[in-house]
């Protein structure tokens, strides 16, 4: 099965909870009944996840990169000594 832009769209709306409930119950009655269907969506699900992990690894060397700035540079010495006060170290 090809999976077109508009059907990719479609499947995105419906693993984001983005359809209207009339149209998100005619989804769900297709993937019950066209099996191919149902592995396009597990597949995108999959790739969404995918997705979703790489964003929060990204973000976590972020806030290392930042959080090792902070408490190696001296003229952030203040805010430093501020963060260790708000959490009482």
């Amino acid at each position: 099965m090809k999976t077109s832009a508009f059907d990719t769209q479609r499947i995105d709306r419906y693993l984001l909870q983005q359809l209207p409930s009339g149209d998100k119950l005619v989804f769900d009655a297709k993937l019950m009944l066209c099996p191919e269907l149902y592995e396009t969506v597990e597949w995108q699900r999959k790739v969404h996840q995918l997705v979703q992990l790489r964003g929060r690894q990204q973000l976590k060397t972020q806030i290392k990169g930042v959080e090792q700035l902070v408490f190696s540079q001296p003229e952030y010495s203040s805010f430093r000594q501020r963060i260790m006060r708000l959490f009482g170290r």
